[in-house]
């Protein structure tokens, strides 16, 4: 019950913040740096945007284009860098490689590529293996992000998953083409790449480089975001040393670190 109050007071505060920011919107400008979070899932993106959100001349949006449902991708990415408060100096959403889900003749990318005072903050994860290793358990969970009054789905719950050497080779290579699309897309724009190994062990350091990066003073960031996953890779893929021994003479052999 108190979980719930909680939730609820947290939504109702963002909701007020929501109508304060599109309210001032009314009388803000565009003299503000326009950005995305480039990634994929399960790479830390909501870390970061919690973080950068936190920053009080910094608002961040989740995944606008994860499906279009028939709606008019130019309309939503107009309204995302529409005007804003004079307080706010930079303004951005992420968006996962794939996206939009349900549309590929959307023309979103084309759209982003010509904007030419678009910011690129490239996310990334050293460790593909860890990357695809959470994206099935949170899969399984149907749990994407874990606060403090969710600790149920968080180090607590362990789940045991499996995988084939064929599921991996195509996960760590659809990973990499990705990212190399990606830079290769954004090449001619402010772009900045940072990893989720980097945020986690320096947050402070990572952090500094993209206020820099945006333009605004650092300041000490937060989040009620936890850390979902605890276990090492040996512990939760019940065939771990079998997958090990097929990629031990590969280019991604060095992802089994345990």
């Amino acid at each position: 019950m108190l979980n719930s109050v909680r939730k609820g007071m947290k939504n109702l505060k963002k909701a007020f913040l929501e109508a304060g920011i599109k309210l001032l919107s009314t009388v803000g400008n565009h003299e503000y740096k326009r950005f995305i979070v480039l990634s994929r899932s399960r790479t830390g993106s909501n870390l970061l945007i919690s973080l950068l959100d936190s920053h009080s001349q910094i608002h961040v949006k989740g995944e606008k284009f994860v499906r279009l449902r028939g709606r008019d991708h130019k309309k939503i990415l107009a309204n995302l860098f529409s005007k804003q408060p004079h307080f706010l100096k930079a303004k951005g959403f992420k968006i996962f490689y794939e996206h939009p889900l349900d549309d590929d003749s959307c023309s979103i990318w084309e759209d982003l590529q010509s904007m030419e005072d678009l910011y690129v903050i490239h996310l990334k994860r050293k460790n593909i293996l860890r990357t695809l290793l959470s994206r099935k358990i949170a899969g399984i969970q149907n749990v994407w992000a874990v606060t403090p009054n969710e600790k149920s789905h968080s180090c607590q719950e362990q789940v045991t998953v499996s995988f084939t050497v064929d599921e991996l080779n195509a996960g760590f290579r659809q990973t990499r083409e990705w990212e190399e699309m990606g830079d290769a897309s954004f090449s001619r724009h402010p772009l900045l790449s940072i990893d989720y190994e980097e945020l986690v062990a320096d947050r402070a350091t990572t952090l500094r480089k993209v206020t820099q990066f945006l333009g605004v003073e650092y300041r000490s960031p937060k989040t009620e975001l936890l850390k979902q996953s605890c276990g090492s890779m040996r512990e939760q893929i019940s065939n771990y040393d079998e997958l090990k021994s097929a990629f031990a003479e590969t280019e991604w052999g060095h992802f089994f670190e345990d």
